[in-house]
């Protein structure tokens, strides 16, 4: 059976921190209740990225299509894959390089 949302977490704030969750919120393209479950749950959901992002990523594909070199195109697939981590997926906090 799949998990149904049953349960509310609820918390008072001040109208500052409220409407800087909602300024977050909206720069991750998240609902403020989806933002702060990730935050609340150790990921750090990213910011939506401009589109130029997304058409330099399909160009660097298409070059990775026209590729007739195998070690090219393996390392043009692990950027690509890098950038995505980085860029476009929220990780867990305790994953990034400053905090050990």
């Amino acid at each position: 059976m799949p998990n149904k949302n049953d349960s509310t977490v609820s918390f008072r704030t001040t109208k500052r921190d409220k409407d800087r969750i909602k300024q977050l919120a909206k720069k991750c393209g998240l609902s403020q209740t989806e933002y702060i479950k990730q935050r609340a749950l150790g990921y750090e959901p990213r910011a939506v990225p401009p589109d130029a992002l997304f058409l330099l990523l399909e160009k660097i594909g298409e070059l990775e299509n026209k590729c007739n070199s195998e070690e090219l195109n393996a390392e043009i697939s692990k950027l690509l894959t890098e950038i995505s981590n980085k860029l476009l997926l929220p990780g867990k906090e305790r994953d990034t390089p400053w905090q050990s």
